[in-house]
């Protein structure tokens, strides 16, 4: 089959914003296009950005509580699972199961993503649900949940503690029970069970280590559970634990995220999985004194970069967003929470059978996406589409990083007429919009690449 490209071949002025230059010859046809960035683009994007709070899955509601997210400019909201009037029942009650599935959904159907989290207790009193409890409940909800797989972002470990936050533990998971390290793993473990695919958060980089690493104690110094590239997205535990921070810049510790006696130890931790694994969280309201600044739109901006965040909730502390929106970083955090990636330059070359793609691009985001989705290169018209899967794991588009996609797509049985050329990231409520000007095709959800592609 012979690909011919007509005149400049690609729309360079057929899709404004875009410009490119193409140059073609009879033996080697080429075309070359550098794209125009945008960033407000990827404020919509999925598992990433500010989040709202709180849309409870245990509601008994007679309406959608997720209708309008997306249109006040969400993909992506705090879910959590109160269950604790059941923390000494065995069995989860039918009305409740069919509350929660009602909610899941209604999530589906509105296009939204959630951050999940189960939760037993509402504050610093009460008492942990035994083991046995909470390993029946999660087998209960097991295949309801695996259901809306898809529309989970990420799990935090939740379960046990106050608020579900690991902390003033009781009963099997307090540190005086003989057995507490394997019960707080076993939690974990049923979770990695019903999400295989997924990430699980949990709240302090030093729970993970003395769980999975070589720490003793709670105090302990030691980074052998942390993430490490030859693990770096297997069925490894430590893999697939991100962390979450629900006390982002309060303090020089962050409320006790971390110790105080080492925090650059345990903040480089996070630093290092977060390459690998989600983090996420929220602030708890502006310091004291000389620990006020830690909130400021200069430290804000750096560490929330450093430490590679996804995402944030929009909804607490409000003291702390009206002081980014004041100090005018508000917005720079929320284009830049997660990924931004952003298509540079794309070549054309031309074979008698082949279509050959050299597509650049570039991570300029705080974080890699962290939901490996399929990647597509996409030859449409009105009337034929035809799709090339690519073996891309958009996970390894680390920030700060330029990637290069080299790809050939075969043109044998391909009709003769003109094409689009599209990039698809990702389906549905998943799919990833490059931030540049011009390119997303709302319709299909997928980045129009180029087009006037003449095939005879």
């Amino acid at each position: 089959m012979l690909l011919k490209l007509l005149g400049s071949l690609i729309y360079l002025f057929l899709l404004s914003g875009c410009g490119g230059s193409s140059s073609t010859n009879e033996e080697n046809p080429s075309v070359n296009i550098k794209f125009s960035e945008d960033s407000s683009v990827n404020i919509l994007n999925p598992d990433r950005g500010f989040y709202d709070a709180d849309y409870e899955l245990n509601a008994d509601t007679n309406y959608n509580m997720f209708e309008g997210v997306i249109e006040s400019g969400y993909t992506l909201v705090y879910a959590p699972l109160n269950l604790e009037e059941y923390n000494t029942t065995a069995i989860l009650p039918s009305a409740l199961i069919n509350t929660i599935n009602k909610n899941l959904n209604d999530a589906n159907t509105s296009g939204v993503k959630l951050i999940f989290r189960i939760k037993y207790r509402s504050d610093l009193n009460g008492y942990d649900p035994s083991k046995s409890i909470i390993l029946g409940h999660l087998d209960q909800l097991k295949p309801l949940l695996q259901t809306y797989k898809n529309i989970i972002s990420v799990i935090q470990a939740g379960t046990i503690g106050a608020w579900g936050e690991w902390h003033s533990f009781t009963g099997d998971y307090a540190d005086n029970d003989a057995e507490y390290k394997i019960n707080r793993k076993d939690i974990i473990a049923k979770l990695a069970d019903i999400f295989p695919n997924k990430y699980i958060q949990i709240r302090t980089p030093m729970h993970k280590e003395l769980l999975y690493g070589a720490s003793n104690d709670y105090a302990d110094e030691s980074d052998e559970g942390k993430i490490t590239p030859d693990i770096a997205y297997s069925d490894n535990i430590r893999a697939k634990i991100g962390h979450h921070n629900d006390c982002v810049l309060a303090s020089e510790n962050d409320m006790g995220t971390y110790p105080s006696d080492n925090i650059e130890f345990w903040k480089s931790y996070v630093v290092n999985d977060s390459r690998y694994a989600p983090v996420g969280g929220e602030t708890c309201g502006i310091g004291e004194g000389s620990e006020a600044s830690l909130s400021s739109c200069t430290n804000a901006l750096s560490e929330l970069k450093r430490l590679q965040y996804s995402y944030l909730n929009d909804a607490y502390h409000p003291d702390v967003l009206q002081k980014w929106k004041d100090e005018g970083c508000y917005q720079e955090i929320k284009e830049n929470l997660g990924y931004r990636l952003v298509a540079d330059e794309l070549d054309i070359q031309k074979s008698s059978d082949m279509l050959t793609l050299s597509l650049s691009i570039q991570n300029k985001g705080y974080a890699a996406p962290y939901i490996r989705s399929d990647v597509n290169f996409i030859l449409k018209n009105d009337t034929q589409e035809y799709s090339f899967r690519q073996d891309i794991d958009m996970r390894t588009f680390y920030p700060q990083e330029t990637k290069q996609i080299e790809s050939s797509l075969s043109l044998d049985g391909i009709p003769s007429g003109e094409y689009c050329l599209y990039m698809q990231i990702g389906e549905n409520y998943s799919a990833i919009r490059l931030s540049n000007s011009q390119l997303w095709d709302e319709s299909s959800k997928t980045n129009k690449l180029a087009c006037n592609i003449s095939l005879e």
